[in-house]
């Protein structure tokens, strides 16, 4: 073991396509309308990438971004993951193309797929790492282009995703009290058929060949997500009340804005310290939290001594939270 105090959070940096489909765009050729969507979800618009775009190159931009804003060259990292349901290939991983993209030397670099969960378990691997003593420095990449597994006959689906990528920094500190204090993941497979995203390799199910889109039920989703956020903020809430401290900034999965009222209601978590930016991109999965941390960053509604708590939900299904002291 290393003589390691902290985990700190250096930096941030995001990434979206400049096509931007409004809600009434939809309307073309499905039965819905802006107000609609908006009454349902809280999204008005959501990014589409452009052909040239991909889950990869989005990745790229958002993490010379965040490299950039931490003032640490390509040639300091030690590790690269990358949280993604919609890798450029399934070989080689986005993490080795953005290796390759950026510079570094010959370090791991690989794909971890735990849907919108995917970045905070991408933080749980790299905090280990860094407090192992494995890695001093760890690029952290969600991304993703749902738009190109979607149904757009299906109007409950096709709806509410977007496509970007966000990333972060995390690196070694002697500081105390400080960084990353707290992260826990969870899943339950029994719950898999809920959100399915197919690959080229999915077989039959029932001697039926399986969808090529995205599939959701959405209902259930929803109960899930009320409940597993609301679960996650009030541990995180104890957690923090045994740290001595107290949340300062709530940044969620940027999924739905009932979701995230029903858990701040069940809660009594005040709106006035919740990131919020599904209006503008709707739900890009693993890219969703990092997207929002960096927004919320660059907005400047995050600042030293606070005390953010993460927390997603997602396919798998997965679950997650952190607590980060900036």
């Amino acid at each position: 073991m290393n003589d390691l105090v902290s985990v700190a959070l250096l930096g941030t940096g995001s990434s979206l396509p400049p096509r931007v489909v409004p809600n009434d765009w939809f309307e073309g050729f499905l039965q819905t309308s802006d107000e609609w969507i908006r009454t349902r979800t809280g999204i008005r618009e959501r990014r589409y990438a452009v052909e040239s775009e991909t889950s990869a190159s989005l990745g790229i931009e958002a993490a010379r971004k965040a490299l950039a804003n931490a003032q640490v060259s390509p040639e300091e990292i030690d590790l690269i993951i990358c949280a993604t349901v919609t890798p450029d290939t399934m070989c080689p991983a986005n993490a080795n193309r953005i290796q390759t993209a950026l510079g570094c030397r010959a370090i791991p670099s690989f794909d971890i797929l735990a849907a919108c969960t995917g970045f905070l378990y991408a933080l749980s691997i790299a905090q280990q790492y860094i407090r192992t003593g494995a890695a001093r420095t760890v690029l952290l990449v969600g991304t993703e282009v749902l738009s190109r597994t979607l149904d757009m006959t299906d109007r409950n689906t096709c709806i509410l995703f977007g496509d970007g990528a966000g990333a972060a920094i995390l690196g070694a500190s002697h500081k105390p009290n400080y960084g990353v204090r707290c992260v826990k993941i969870y899943s339950d497979g029994e719950a898999a058929k809920l959100i399915n995203v197919p690959g080229m390799v999915s077989p039959p199910v029932n001697g039926e060949p399986m969808k090529e889109f995205m599939t959701i039920n959405g209902r259930e989703v929803f109960k899930f997500a009320v409940r597993k956020m609301a679960e996650l903020m009030q541990d995180a809430i104890l957690e923090c009340r045994r740290m001595g401290v107290e949340v300062d900034y709530l940044i969620p999965h940027q999924v739905n804005q009932r979701i995230i009222d029903a858990a701040l209601e069940s809660t009594g978590f005040p709106a006035s310290k919740v990131m919020v930016n599904l209006n503008k991109y709707g739900n890009t999965s693993a890219a969703s939290v990092p997207i929002a941390l960096d927004e919320a960053f660059s907005e400047g509604r995050l600042g030293p001594g606070k005390t953010i708590l993460l927390v997603a939900f997602g396919g798998g299904l997965t679950w997650g939270s952190a607590l980060i002291t900036l």
